[in-house]
């Protein structure tokens, strides 16, 4: 059906009677080739296809309505899906790197407090046995990859490639350090895992991991515990000489390997980094902060200070210039570095003195003056609950976490121990002449 307007437009109907009748626009007729609009025969073509719609589906402008319908709703899927997929790509795109996660874990360490030497290490194997050129060629499918592990994404890293990390460790020689590097990254990898679900979390990484591709590698044990320990005459002739060995170990650095024996072996690494503040020579007891073992965390330990280790420390105080704020210190302002320890030993090793009955004594670390004084105790008939109490060992467990938490409280247990072991350190330092209330101490603490 046409219609003419009043504007000389002619409009293209379908019409369609019975059943309430329908009638539905077609178009505009194209009245000349030039004039916009359908020509007759796209005119009947358009009418056809209502005609078949209206017979299969009734009513045609509902039918219309409802294929409208649908097309905005594909459309509206469509739009949904891509910005689904937009959403997945940037979280997918902001998952963290190995590196970025190891990184991660430094600045965790940082905040917990964990040392500046521990730190610096961190740092090191991070520069030195991950980072850099560590990329690694791999065989997949017969074809060769280019793989840098450390620039993959966290969540995507693999056994394998923890592997290609640690082989290249290994295969130079340097056994131990690759049991190292791995328990980092084991570290890391949980310190990833724990931090993506945590409910204080502040970080706004994310990572996405869902295992530790870290544990599963085995690196062989080839560590062995140390054994060395210094005899009874070793320590003697050890204290005795340390002062005399001149400008390469001055008076304070041999001073602290007194310090060290005098209070039944503290880690020097821990009492070196104390200001004086921490040194309460009223009170006769040193406060350190044992951040030693898995994760690091901060524990006070109180140290009770026999005479030996308080005279030590007047005779460091009376090299030391006026104002100093740390007693193991050349200028008093800043702690001398723990490397300087194994420098010092190795200078004594150097001089005459490392010869006792002409023979040259075997050699030894810092670390074994920890050791030697724990054995030492033993001797002298200490119990080893006390000894480890005194050196701070296996401090831990929910007892000592909620009921027995006050380390302070702690001291009038550990002063009998201290005076023990010392009475014993002056009868082997002084040689015969031993003091009488040394002897009562001692044989008070054995009987008791």
């Amino acid at each position: 059906m046409f219609e003419c307007r009043a504007s000389g437009v002619i409009e293209a109907y379908y019409r369609r009677r019975g059943e309430g009748g329908q009638k539905v626009k077609v178009g505009v007729f194209k009245k000349t080739p030039k004039s916009p609009g359908l020509s007759l025969t796209e005119i009947r073509e358009q009418a056809v296809r209502f005609a078949k719609i209206a017979a299969e589906h009734g009513d045609i402008k509902a039918y219309q309505a409802k294929c409208v319908a649908e097309e905005e709703a594909r459309q509206a899927e469509h739009q949904r899906q891509l910005h689904e997929q937009q959403r997945l790509a940037e979280i997918e795109a902001s998952k963290g790197t190995l590196s970025e996660l190891f990184r991660d874990y430094i600045e965790d360490r940082r905040r917990n407090g964990v040392s500046v030497q521990q730190l610096d290490e961190f740092e090191r194997v991070l520069r030195n046995d991950l980072e850099g050129e560590k990329v690694f060629s791999v065989a997949d499918d017969g074809q060769e990859q280019r793989i840098n592990v450390m620039a993959m994404k966290a969540k995507d890293v693999r056994p394998e490639h923890v592997n290609l990390l640690l082989k290249p460790i290994w295969e130079r020689g340097a056994e131990r350090q690759t049991g190292k590097v791995r328990s980092f990254l084991v570290a890391a990898f949980n310190f990833g895992l724990r931090a993506e679900h945590h409910i204080d979390r502040s970080s706004n990484k994310s990572y996405g991991l869902q295992m530790n591709p870290a544990d599963p590698v085995t690196v062989p044990n080839s560590s062995t515990p140390g054994e060395r320990a210094l005899t009874d005459k070793e320590l003697k002739h050890f204290w005795q000489t340390i002062t005399q060995v001149g400008a390469a170990v001055g008076p304070i650095m041999a001073r602290v390997f007194h310090f060290a024996f005098a209070t039944a072996g503290q880690r020097p690494l821990q009492f070196i980094r104390e200001p004086w503040s921490s040194y309460n020579l009223q009170g006769k007891y040193l406060k350190i902060i044992d951040s030693k073992g898995r994760g690091g965390k901060k524990r006070p330990h109180f140290v009770p200070l026999s005479a030996r280790a308080l005279q030590v420390l007047e005779q460091v105080r009376a090299l030391q210039p006026q104002g100093a704020v740390y007693p193991w210190s050349i200028d008093g302002q800043t702690p001398i570095h723990p490397s300087s320890l194994s420098h010092a030993v190795s200078e004594w090793f150097a001089t005459e003195h490392a010869k006792l009955d002409g023979q040259p004594v075997p050699k030894f670390t810092p670390r074994d003056i920890r050791r030697t004084c724990t054995q030492f105790m033993q001797r002298n008939g200490i119990k080893d609950f006390d000894s480890d109490a005194l050196q701070s060992h296996g401090q831990t467990g929910v007892v000592e976490m909620h009921y027995r938490n006050n380390p302070e409280a702690k001291l009038p247990q550990m002063r009998p121990t201290m005076e023990a072991f010392d009475a014993a350190l002056g009868c082997l330092l002084d040689g015969e002449e031993e003091d009488e209330h040394q002897a009562e101490q001692l044989d008070l603490f054995e009987a008791g």
